[in-house]
């Protein structure tokens, strides 16, 4: 009888156990990559700075792909939650232009976590599940855009490919040269753009009379 609350409490331990070897395993694969970016890490310079051995490491993650998509789906989780967060507009453009600049912000505030995502990975190594979310999100606005005929591409597929190629165009250069004098209202000219061709123009009768701005004569 007294033996189940001691065993109860024993899984307790290991599991607690368990999750800060993970943490901190992570933690530090975190601050490698940051200091060094993934050409220079190696799961050697990451037992050395985490003191765990790599047997250890390789129990807990597999492998160095395991690992980095572990921290990654971690990171990109957030990413996904910001565009949860962004509102249900009225105006699915308005939505969309809303998801697409949290999708930016995100890979600007986060460069090292982005390229990794970005960069090759085997074939047989899908992406992390939280891209695969944020890409559902989008995919929904645009079906919303295409439904009401406002879409001047009729592939919501190719719409979400050209919308990549330009998002990851802007960001990458971004990360790739910081220092230079970008202006202030840049993104958000790069993103209206992208929704000028990738948007039928609207009709600005309609579209000042959804704004209450003049009225039957």
């Amino acid at each position: 009888m007294d033996s189940q609350p001691a065993e109860t409490s024993s899984k307790i331990r290991r599991h607690r156990q368990r999750a800060t070897v993970r943490r901190r395993i992570l933690a530090a694969t975190e601050e490698l990559l940051l200091s060094e970016g993934y050409e220079g890490f190696s799961m050697r310079r990451l037992a050395d700075r985490c003191g765990y051995t790599t047997p250890t490491i390789y129990h807990h993650f597999g492998d160095k792909a395991g690992l980095i998509d572990t921290l990654l789906e971690q990171r990109f989780r957030e990413m996904a939650e910001r565009i949860d967060r962004v509102p249900e507009f009225e105006d699915p453009a308005e939505q969309l232009r809303a998801q697409l600049l949290a999708f930016v912000e995100f890979g600007l505030e986060n460069p090292t976590h982005y390229s990794l995502l970005m960069g090759p990975r085997p074939s047989d190594v899908p992406p992390p599940e939280t891209t695969e979310q944020s890409r559902k999100r989008i995919e929904s606005t645009l079906s919303r855009l295409a439904d009401s005929q406002r879409l001047r591409i009729d592939d919501i597929e190719e719409a979400i490919q050209c919308i990549w190629v330009m998002l990851h165009g802007l960001i990458s250069t971004r990360i790739s040269y910081p220092d230079h004098p970008w202006t202030d209202s840049q993104i958000e000219q790069s993103i209206q753009i992208l929704l000028s061709g990738l948007l039928k123009q609207a009709d600005p009768v309609a579209a000042d009379r959804a704004r209450g701005i003049g009225g039957e004569s």
